[in-house]
């Protein structure tokens, strides 16, 4: 009777310490994946930030639409586990504001954004919730982060669609609306400052970014 409970209480054993090893390698299967992270690095010549602006006396003249020019930025992701390992991040030089206007464009960047002393834009990103896949390698998301602007940070909330091609590039597009007295610039105006421009800017965003090399062994 003795050698029976003892014969039991061995096998029990062995039971357990195969299903916490069964268990053990379950609970890093999700390490394993999340080890999995695509790096981009986003490429400046094909991608565009826009930002449209009310013009003063818009009744008149319409909205005007200038461009910026990408710095630097990177994207990454493990496409196993999106939502836990998003990241983004666009430096955007505050000086190469461009429009069709010349002098609206040296009144943006001289006056409004003061690039002089704030000489860069930036967005990174802290979130990626509400990953929606529309296609094996296409989906939409919120992302939210903070936006650098004039030198203030302000947290910041958009929609972006995202594509991953075959060919390793990555392509994500969206529009974001906020108004930028918020980080303390200046609304341009003219006519001695009687008529200003809205104060409400639309900015539209077209990023690629390429899938980096990885580091040698």
């Amino acid at each position: 009777m003795k050698e029976s409970a003892n014969k039991f209480r061995d096998i029990f054993t062995r039971a357990l310490i195969v299903l916490a090893g069964a268990f053990a390698l379950t609970a890093l299967q999700p390490c394993a994946a999340s080890a999995a992270v695509m790096r981009f690095k986003v490429d400046a010549d094909r991608s565009t930030i826009s930002v449209e602006v009310a013009e003063p006396a818009a009744w008149l003249r319409g909205n005007a639409t200038g461009t910026f020019r990408i710095i630097d930025g990177a994207v990454s992701l493990d496409p196993a586990n999106i939502q836990r390992t998003a990241k983004a991040r666009i430096l955007i030089d505050a000086g190469s504001y461009s429009s069709d206007n010349t002098s609206r464009d040296r009144n943006v960047t001289e006056k409004s954004l003061e690039a002089d002393k704030f000489p860069t834009i930036g967005f990174e990103s802290n979130t990626v919730v509400g990953v929606v896949m529309t296609g094996a390698n296409e989906g939409t998301a919120i992302v939210s982060g903070f936006l650098t602007l004039h030198g203030e940070a302000h947290a910041m909330t958009l929609s972006v669609h995202a594509t991953l091609g075959a060919d390793g590039v990555f392509s994500g597009d969206g529009e974001v609306k906020f108004n930028y007295e918020d980080y303390g610039v200046q609304v341009p105006a003219v006519l001695f400052h009687t008529l200003l421009a809205g104060d409400e800017a639309t900015v539209r965003f077209h990023i690629v970014a390429v899938a980096e090399a990885p580091p040698p062994h």
